[in-house]
């Protein structure tokens, strides 16, 4: 879908710029400025959906009051399924349908462009007539005549006289020296990508049209345009879309019409001013704006010294009713982790965690530390460290060792806390070089959801079956977890489901659950989702702000 709803808006960006050129300056004798707009603004159309344009707002710390209405919960008699297994049937999937059909169309103009090169290629093989600094010319035919692309010019001269072939020599010597087969080459490189959007044509017409404009008013002089324009007459050919810039392709009457029309004043290229005002129309249509939060009073700090940026601190916290007793706790670490105790337990872990290494087995110890209250003794450089058991799934590890044991140790994680010392749960262990321990993997999880401090309900897996409204916007969606399933229902007046598709991995935040079978649950009251688990992404407006608060 984040592919789908990019190349729309590509497409209204070159509708924008093209529908600018058609009304204002197609009819200008700026040839030059002309190519330089389609050129450009083309490129932009590409780039500005791309945008990521960040907008400063204030941190501000004071919440508006807000009234919560607790409604009933209740399930739609046709989701209520009892001793039976839900199965959803999902619809049509229009978007994999609309990604095949652009896929298809795309690769037929790629493979189109590819014969065109192919042919190209042989035509070099052909007789070359003459090598001009850089630029090859080679003999045509009826059926590859008369044109030019990159630096290889080709001219037929059946029934050309010498003055003939040489007004044509020049006029293909002047599209190499201004590079207007790069100018091609993106026009169809964007005409591949954007082949459903009918502005694109426009541009690629357009664009060779600009060339020979630009091409004829040089090439003619003031004294040669009647003989001219009965040499294009004479060469007149039907006008067929290729890569190669044809001698005589554009429509005859629009040339002799740029060919003999008095020069544009120069006063009107004030319209190419208004330029500007279209590409950040374009900018606010299109571009991403990201919101970041600032707050000048902020001034975090790392373990290492280096600053916490403002906008990379989560600004939402938990909802949480504290004790004073935790109150006083939670300042009590904070404080600590101000202190050289802290500093130097992180430089310490990050030091073990990347290293195996050699300790001495003292013997047992029953400890005070948060993570772990029995364990093995183990020192190393005069230093003593707790060796842990994960957790409590691997007790029988401290049974496989004895005091004067020496060992390496491959550590999977450092714990530290503010008493005690440092705690390694062990990945594997070896004695004599041999492993007599390997830490045991991690039981599957067989739960749908954990909670948080608040309440909260929240789950991580995968975004799958994703129902719409008519108008497009998300109607119900599933979130697979472990095996689980758990299907959410949004309210026409949700906020819009950006930069969320489905297959994505994603964290879901909910409350008031309906189990609806063995391994399904529904939520009417969810509260948000995001692919990002540092940020709470989608918020729901109407639970949101009743669980968690600004910091």
């Amino acid at each position: 879908m984040k592919t789908v709803i990019y190349l729309l808006e590509a497409s209204a960006c070159t509708g924008l710029f093209y529908s600018f050129y058609f009304l204002f300056l197609r009819r200008l004798t700026f040839f030059t400025l002309n190519r330089w707009y389609l050129l450009v603004t083309l490129l932009l159309s590409f780039v500005i959906p791309k945008l990521q344009m960040p907008v400063e707002a204030p941190n501000v710390n004071v919440l508006k009051p807000v009234m919560y209405i607790q409604q009933m919960q209740r399930l739609e008699v046709n989701s209520l399924h009892i001793n039976h297994k839900v199965v959803y049937e999902p619809g049509v999937a229009w978007v994999m349908v609309i990604k095949a059909l652009y896929f298809t169309g795309a690769l037929l103009l790629s493979i189109r462009l590819m014969i065109v090169l192919v042919i190209f290629c042989r035509k070099l093989n052909g007789k070359r007539l003459a090598q001009l600094g850089f630029v090859t010319v080679m003999q045509g035919d009826k059926s590859f005549g008369n044109s030019s692309f990159l630096n290889v010019v080709f001219i037929n001269d059946e029934e050309l006289d010498a003055n003939e072939v040489k007004q044509i020599l020049s006029h293909e010597l002047l599209h190499v020296k201004l590079l207007h087969s790069v100018d091609r080459i993106i026009a169809w490189l964007a005409r591949i990508v954007l082949w459903f959007n009918p502005f694109v044509y426009g541009y690629l017409r357009s664009i060779e049209e600009n060339h020979e404009f630009e091409v004829d008013r040089i090439a003619a002089g003031n004294d040669e345009k009647g003989k001219y324009a009965s040499l294009l007459l004479k060469l007149t050919v039907a006008n067929q879309a290729t890569i190669f810039q044809g001698f005589s392709k554009a429509p005859l009457k629009k040339r002799i019409y740029m060919l003999f029309n008095q020069p544009t004043s120069n006063m009107k290229k004030v319209i190419y001013v208004l330029v500007l005002p279209m590409v950040v129309i374009s900018c606010l249509a299109f571009a991403r704006f990201e919101h970041v939060q600032v707050n000048h009073k902020l001034n975090l700090k790392l373990s290492d010294g280096k600053r916490l940026r403002p906008d990379s601190v989560n600004p939402y916290r938990q909802k949480v009713k504290r004790t004073p007793g935790q109150i006083k706790g939670h300042a009590a670490f904070i404080a600590w982790t101000k202190s050289a105790d802290y500093q130097a337990k992180v430089r310490a872990a990050e030091k073990l965690k990347n290293e195996i290494g050699t300790f001495k087995v003292v013997g047992s110890i029953t400890s005070d530390n948060v993570f772990i209250k029995q364990g093995t003794l183990i020192q190393r450089d005069g230093k003593n460290y707790i060796l842990g058991d994960n957790f409590g799934r691997d007790k029988d590890v401290h049974a496989l060792l004895k005091p004067g044991d020496v060992i390496d140790i491959k550590p999977s994680s450092v714990l530290y806390g503010k008493n005690g010392p440092l705690v390694i749960q062990a990945s594997f262990i070896k004695r004599d070089n041999v492993i007599i321990y390997e830490a045991k993997p991690e039981p599957a999880p067989d739960y749908a959801f954990l909670y948080e401090a608040n309440r909260v309900r929240f789950a991580d897996g995968v975004l799958t079956n994703v129902d719409r409204y008519p108008n497009g916007k998300w109607k119900t969606a599933i979130i697979a977890v472990n095996g689980y399933q758990i299907k959410f229902n949004v309210k026409p007046s949700a906020p819009e489901f950006d930069d969320i598709a489905q297959g994505d991995h994603v964290r879901f935040r909910f409350v008031h659950e309906v189990k609806t079978g063995a391994k399904e649950y529904t939520v009417n009251d969810w509260i948000s989702i995001s692919a990002d688990v540092k940020d709470y992404g989608i918020k729901n407006p109407d639970f949101f702000f009743k669980f968690y608060e600004k910091i």
